[in-house]
């Protein structure tokens, strides 16, 4: 790549403002992202249920979540360079009016032989995804200071996670089993005109209050981002797949969160096996879990990073102690604890959930200054490739082998990536932009 289209340059620090309306802004996106969140499991969590309704094969009802990762894979480099060309707005109303375009068409999926235009629907809000999972990092460096990005990101994040726990508890609650097909297609359609209102109203909010970045930028950082001059996607490309650390980020984040991601995708199957005819405690505690990861351990974990600024030591520790407390998991099942359910399940994910969020700011901090969304938009679609991979082995591990084997593989993999960490230098040259400026 030409150096001199990602050497940044000093300048005043005059030009920095950080605006009061960037929470305003911080808020919308949360609004949106969660709304999108919201249908990504509704129909996996709740698989025995979809599978005997529209009378599909159980790789079919596993499809409604695993399309969001094959969108991403698809459309990210593209989607990426729209980021890039247009802005936040633009990406915001773009990314919103899809979900409400896709929850939309899911109006007519009620009917049982409509199983088509449920995936449908799943798809637009998976392209409409792409958008929102790629720009996290990004608007909390367009709106915040130096000092308070990575927490930012960490409650940006938060509201996608606050959506699929929400969508978690919400279709293991609306749809309930029956033998009754007409009464299960009833609570689907109330599900999906809940789906449609939502998304609309949030449509409207962001046309009317949503802002593309504020008039000055936040931080010294970004002043060196605004002027210099964006590489071409192959530019961001080379220089990604040429970055020592930033390649073993990716195998360490992408294969420890998307193995979560797989584990959330096959929890009906897995916990129905040790407690049948618990489908909404399914929900509950997936729900649970995802607050506990994806909220509050982001939170928290976000706001380490921006005050100590231990990089490699936040991620190794993350994952780390997700394989030991994925013991506990592996050890309430096998036990047939169903209480114990309730807090080994999410002490796991409070830590392996916040691996999205240090894994995006690790790696912004080693690609600076390439753009915040491509450094991103990359790593998750390691994730996604990752979570692919792992539902389909684990599917066909449970149905071939004893579950203990499974739980021993997820709980030796986890050790691995931890152990790659080590060998991923702390290069934190956002930061050090900051600080030199």
């Amino acid at each position: 790549m030409d150096e001199q289209k990602l050497e940044p340059q000093p300048e005043d620090n005059d030009s920095v403002k950080v605006y009061k309306y960037r929470w305003v802004i911080l808020l919308i996106f949360c609004l949106y992202s969660s709304v999108n969140f919201f249908q990504f499991l509704q129909y996996t969590i709740i698989s025995n249920i979809t599978t005997k309704y529209y009378d599909v094969d159980s790789t079919l009802t596993d499809l409604t979540g695993l399309v969001f990762m094959i969108c991403f894979i698809v459309f990210c480099l593209p989607i990426n360079y729209i980021i890039e060309k247009f802005n936040l707005r633009i990406t915001a109303i773009v990314s919103t009016g899809m979900t409400a375009l896709g929850s939309l068409i899911k109006l007519l999926s009620a009917s049982r032989d409509r199983y088509y235009v449920v995936l449908i629907g799943q798809i637009l809000c998976a392209i409409a995804q792409v958008f929102m999972l790629s720009i996290p990092s990004k608007l909390a460096s367009t709106w915040f200071g130096a000092e308070e990005v990575s927490t930012a990101c960490a409650i940006a994040i938060l509201g996608t996670q606050i959506g699929v726990a929400m969508g978690s508890i919400f279709g293991s609650h609306v749809v309930k089993n029956s033998d009754n097909m007409d009464d299960i297609g009833h609570d689907f359609l109330i599900m999906v005109i809940i789906n449609a209102s939502i998304t609309v109203a949030v449509l409207v909010l962001v046309l009317i209050f949503f802002r593309a970045k504020p008039p000055l930028p936040p931080s010294q950082s970004q002043v060196c981002i605004v002027e210099v001059e964006t590489p071409s996607t192959w530019e961001l490309l080379k220089a990604m797949a040429t970055n020592r650390d930033y390649i073993l980020l990716g195998v360490a984040f992408g294969g420890s969160n998307g193995l979560y991601t797989a584990f959330g995708i096959i929890l009906n199957p897995v916990y129905l096996k040790y407690f049948p005819g618990y489908e909404s405690e399914i929900g509950i505690i997936s729900a649970i879990a995802i607050a506990a990861g994806g909220c509050l351990g982001s939170v928290v974990f976000g706001y380490a990073l921006d005050k100590w600024h231990h990089f490699k030591l936040t991620s190794f520790f993350v994952i780390f102690l997700s394989a030991i407390t994925y013991i506990f998991v592996a050890i309430s099942l096998e036990l047939e604890s169903q209480l114990a359910t309730y807090f080994t399940i999410p002490i796991f994910g409070f830590f392996i959930a916040s691996t999205l969020l240090v894994g995006f700011e690790f790696a912004t901090e080693v690609m600076y200054p390439v753009p915040e969304a491509a450094a991103c938009s990359v790593l998750t679609s390691v994730i996604y490739l990752f979570t692919i991979i792992y539902t389909l082995i684990f599917d066909a591990l449970l149905e071939a082998v004893d579950y203990k084997i499974v739980h021993a593989i997820i709980f030796v993999v986890l050790i691995i990536y931890s152990i790659i960490i080590y060998f991923v230098r702390p290069t934190l040259r956002r930061r050090e932009a900051n600080v030199r400026n």
